[in-house]
This record gives C-alpha cells, structure tokens and sequence, in this order.
C-alpha cells in the first residue's frame, strides 16, 4: 500500500478523475481516497461514481480530508458550480487485508423504504377486505416507490412493502391534501384493529409505529379540496433484539406506546 501526490487540474466545474488517478494508479485495484477542498460551501459536491456512471456515494466537500473507498473501475467526480479552489486527494491502494478490515469496519446500512400511493378519491381502509398489495413502480426523479390506485382499499400487509415476516418494521405515514385521517394497524389472523392515531395534520407525519411479522396497515383519509390525495408511507426494518431492548427501557404506560 503506497501514496503518491500529485499537481494537476481537474477540468471544469464537474470534473471527473478516472481509476488510474492521473495515470499513477491501476484502474483495477480498490482505493482508499482522502478528499478535502479549499471551501466549506455546501453547494460543493464529491461522488463516487460506478464505471457505467451510476453513483455509489455522494458527499459534500470540505476543507477537513474525508475518506472514502473506491472500488475496481470507480471515478471520483468533483462538482463545485460556483467556484474554484484547491482539491487534495490522497490515495492509498488496497490489499486484500485492507479491503477486508474496511469491509468489517463498515457494515451494511440498512436504508428506510418511501413508498407513495396517490388517489383520485378517498381512502376508506377495510381490515376485512382482502389483502392489497399496491403494485409500487420505481420513481428514480423522486428516489420512490409509486403508485396511482384509485380502488382499492383492504389492508396492506407490511412484509408486501418491504421484509420477508421474520422481521418487523417501524412505520410512519403522511397524507397530503385531507382530513379525517387515521392510521390503523390491523392484526392478520382476526382482522381486529388498533387506531394508532386521528386526525393528524395535513402534511405532517405520524407519530411512529412498530409493526410485525404478518401485520398489516390500512389507510384512512377524506380529500381536502379536490385534486388527487397523496398517502406517502415510510418503512425501515427493525431487528428482533434492538426492539425488545426499545420496549423494556420504555416507560411503563397503558397509553401512548408507539414502540
């Protein structure tokens, strides 16, 4: 493992450095990059981007060095619109050993899932009817998954929208454009129900609740004024120990557990 410096310009206001770092570097081999900038304005971007251009990080830059690793065929893309200024990198090769402490080091994140219903009507969630599962499709513009349904209304069963039933997940909703609103949680084998919370304010979330296995939720609002109704829905996985650990150290209350 070895690092080099180096002076030269990085073309334009987004310029993009290939694998082989100015030609000093095997395009082939993992990096470990330090990055830092002679401003501190957010507007000032830092990406690492795939060989085919998706994007696999994105930060903003700064006068402190941040590392960041880069993979066989990575590009480091730097995007400062409205200025120039110094850029230093640093760049370490990585061996087999490095990659693997890095690998240890920095597990997998586990990213929330947004999903977003929008209806011409109202929804009138039915803990009886039969299971909907809305056929989400990706919105990359929005980073999303939507859906247009203007007719169905049974309960949405949590493991359909994001996790296979051994896990559980914490759950928020938003309605836009209504009122009358409530969120229910609705428990698969008897179809019997909980009003986690009413009238919650137009355009602001939910309290958060924890939803398990086999549950489902439904979906409960009046339209406002016309125009479409907006339901958007925001799920992370939970694991089994982190939410026992949450309930016990929670206040004992009859009423108010979101956990």
């Amino acid at each position: 493992m070895w690092a080099a410096a180096v002076a030269a310009p990085v073309p334009g206001p987004a310029g993009v450095i290939g694998a082989n770092f100015f030609g000093l570097f095997a395009a082939s081999g993992p990096k470990l990059v330090g990055v830092s900038f002679g401003s501190d304005n957010p507007l000032n971007m830092m990406q690492v981007r795939t060989a085919s251009g998706g994007i696999r990080e994105q930060y903003t830059l700064r006068q402190q060095v941040q590392y960041v690793l880069m993979n066989a065929g990575d590009k480091l893309a730097i995007l400062a619109p409205n200025e120039r200024g110094p850029l230093s990198l640093v760049v370490n090769e990585l061996g087999e050993a490095d990659q693997l402490r890095w690998a240890v080091a920095n597990p997998p994140i586990q990213e929330h899932v947004r999903l977003r219903i929008v209806r011409n009507g109202n929804f009138a969630g039915d803990p009886a009817a039969a299971p909907w599962i809305p056929a989400f499709a990706w919105d990359g513009s929005r980073a999303i998954l939507s859906v247009n349904d203007d007719a169905n209304n049974g309960p949405i069963p949590i493991a359909s929208i994001l996790y296979p039933r051994r896990y559980g997940a914490l759950v928020a909703v938003r309605y836009s454009n209504s009122n009358n609103t409530e969120f229910r949680i609705v428990e698969n084998a008897t179809r019997k129900f909980w009003v986690a919370q009413t009238n919650i304010p137009d355009v602001r979330w939910s309290w958060v609740q924890y939803v398990a296995h086999d549950d489902m939720i439904t979906l409960h609002a009046m339209n406002l004024a016309g125009g479409p109704i907006v339901a958007d829905i925001e799920v992370v996985r939970v694991e089994p120990g982190d939410r026992l650990r949450d309930r016990f150290s929670a206040p004992r209350t009859n009423t108010g557990d979101n956990l």
